[in-house]
């Protein structure tokens, strides 16, 4: 699709958005079964189901603007490329397992950090045409994904140092 309007550009971020979405979501359920720690284990369960949540809601704002949902088989070839490297990690039988679950939290705030760049734009963009009420849902889960970002930097704190304490000297 041509890129000849601010609306055109919101459209196309809503789709990027919603690919790297399923791409998250398909790859949170396995990241948790990796995690050795309780609270990342909790916190990578709960971020799979609100992913999910997300999914439905640029399913919704497509449709509002009259556009179609990326199809199953559409990515996002970045976020894809920072999946894929939490998906090495994660499979790495060999890492000691805080080291792995702090590489763990280090790719998946990598995720957090693009998606949290996507959604911002996404809400700017949409407010600048004047679509307040897709900005309110778009701020909704920016604030989501800023909140998940932050709790992942509590659940490192004790397991970058408990990381620490298994390295060799």
């Amino acid at each position: 699709m041509p890129l000849k309007s601010l609306d055109d550009l919101l459209i196309h971020q809503l789709k990027e958005l919603h690919a790297a979405e399923r791409h998250n979501s398909e790859a949170l359920p396995a990241l948790a079964k990796s995690a050795t720690d309780p609270d990342l284990k909790s916190f990578l369960e709960k971020h799979g189901k609100e992913s999910k949540e997300h999914l439905g809601r640029l399913v919704d704002q497509l449709e509002e603007l009259g556009a179609k949902a990326p199809s199953a088989r559409a990515e996002s070839k970045g976020m894809k490329g920072l999946v894929e490297d939490c998906m090495e990690i994660a499979k790495a039988a060999k890492h000691e397992s805080h080291v792995r679950d702090a590489a763990i939290i280090g790719a998946v705030q990598h995720v957090e950090h693009d998606e949290i760049a996507g959604y911002g734009c996404a809400c700017a963009w949409a407010k600048i045409v004047g679509n307040a009420p897709m900005a309110n849902d778009l701020e909704k889960t920016l604030e989501a994904e800023r909140r998940a970002d932050a709790e992942l930097t509590l659940i490192a704190e004790g397991i970058n140092k408990k990381a620490a304490a298994a390295t060799p000297a």
